[in-house]
């Protein structure tokens, strides 16, 4: 089967690759997260050393630990039936009570090796609780025993996805942009092709499955380049490009297919098509009071998986109703200068009845990482605030649920208002922390 896509001229070539990896993945527990199992998953990720958020750059294998409730979203039967590979008891998964949590930013040179220890960590964790382990950069959700069977040093195909949707979010029957999810996990980039007919998005997968492992061993990345494999023959060019809303973290490139791109016909079958999605950039949450509601799933858009021979799942929808500032850190000077000129003063001058303020604070946990909690206001003096502890500790000292607590603002990370008409204000980094 051929397809020819007219290329545009790219108006520089593209810069090096990142220095550094990055990727997250969390263990679902059965039902909690015993100490056995979390001392278990500690022990594998020892080498990693644990911090309380990344550098620009890392310097050496890092990780930032969390936890999270059933507010961090359990999968349920239809997740399963979409996402799945290879899980094993779906009924226990969703009454899993428990989320650990991991996030890696790691040198580029050391991602392989990076990789390895995180899954070898995982699989040990996974088989001694009987949990589920969920790929977060593409939304994979693993049974114990297929996530021990994944090889870390294997394919790359298998550790990533294509999804694809509209190349124009008004026209859902137009062409569509294909976008990678996962080879950040390598420090590579994620690449896009746009404007793809959607009888060539299978196709056009396996295209970029074939780029991506062309792209993998460089330490740039050429103005163009020739593919000859068996299955795939044809010139690529790339450009890097601002993300859209949706796009995954990290640095894309567009690739621009050149000339014809020959893909035989019995290699074309691509695996279903899931809905497009973020990548998690810190640690989550639990939400204060009640977990906030997010807006129904939409209907699935096409999206195409990883080409592989079995069907490869893909993250669920966006809530629509979540905002979508630049970085985390501008969304969180925003929300700490709104905190500081609008809720401080309303708070001051007396909350109506049914109201509350709750402000999210990271506490050092035992393991040199952080832990973020909720904390109630009571007063307001100053810088300092007041307020009652609103979580249990997972891995905090000499704190419980319903402790007194004192902190100046600086200290906060963010801050939700519950409204007397049950609508809420605040939590706007939440998009960038799930």
């Amino acid at each position: 089967m051929w397809y020819a896509l007219v290329a545009q001229a790219a108006a520089q070539a593209p810069p090096p690759l990142s220095p550094d990896a990055r990727f997250a993945v969390a263990l679902f527990c059965n039902p909690t997260c015993s100490e056995e199992v979390a001392d278990t998953l500690d022990d594998g990720l020892s080498m990693i050393a644990a911090k309380n958020g990344f550098p620009d750059e890392a310097p050496k294998p890092l990780r930032v630990m969390g936890m999270a409730g059933t507010d961090f979203g359990i999968p349920d039967a239809t997740f399963v039936e979409l996402y799945g590979v290879g899980v094993d008891r779906p009924e226990a998964l969703e009454k899993s009570e428990e989320v650990l949590l991991a996030w890696f930013a790691t040198p580029r040179d050391r991602a392989g090796e990076t990789l390895a220890v995180v899954h070898a960590a995982f699989a040990a964790a996974a088989t001694q609780g009987g949990g589920w382990v969920e790929d977060l950069d593409t939304q994979r959700l693993y049974g114990a025993e297929a996530w021990a069977k994944l090889d870390p040093k294997g394919p790359i195909v298998d550790w990533f996805v294509v999804d694809a949707a509209p190349q124009d979010p008004a026209n859902e029957d137009g062409d569509l942009r294909l976008v990678t999810r996962g080879l950040r996990r390598y420090g590579d980039f994620e690449l896009v092709v746009e404007n793809v007919p959607v009888e060539a998005g299978g196709d056009v997968s396996l295209v970029m499955n074939a780029l991506a492992d062309a792209l993998r061993t460089r330490s740039n990345v050429p103005f163009n380049l020739t593919l000859n494999t068996k299955t795939v023959r044809g010139t690529a060019s790339f450009r890097s490009i601002a993300p859209r809303e949706d796009d995954p973290e990290g640095p894309l490139l567009r690739a621009t297919l050149e000339g014809d791109i020959t893909v035989p016909a019995q290699e074309a079958e691509a695996a279903p098509l899931a809905p497009p999605v973020e990548a998690p950039l810190a640690p989550p949450e639990e939400a204060p009071l009640a977990p906030p509601e997010e807006a129904p799933p939409m209907p699935p858009p096409v999206a195409i998986a990883a080409a592989t021979p079995a069907p490869a799942p893909a993250l669920p929808p966006i809530a629509t109703d979540r905002p979508a500032p630049a970085t985390l850190e501008d969304t969180q000077r925003l929300a700490l200068d709104r905190f500081a000129r609008v809720v401080v003063p309303a708070f001051q001058a007396g909350l109506p009845s049914g109201e509350a303020v709750a402000v999210k604070v990271p506490f050092p946990t035992r393991v040199g990482g952080v832990e973020y909690m909720w904390v109630e206001l009571t007063s307001v003096r100053g810088d300092e605030l007041a307020g009652t502890l609103l979580n249990d500790p997972y891995d905090v000292d000499g704190l419980n649920k319903g402790d007194p607590i004192t902190l100046r603002q600086g200290e906060m990370f963010d801050y939700v208002w519950k409204k007397a008409d049950g609508s809420r204000e605040g939590n706007t980094t939440a998009p960038f922390l799930r």
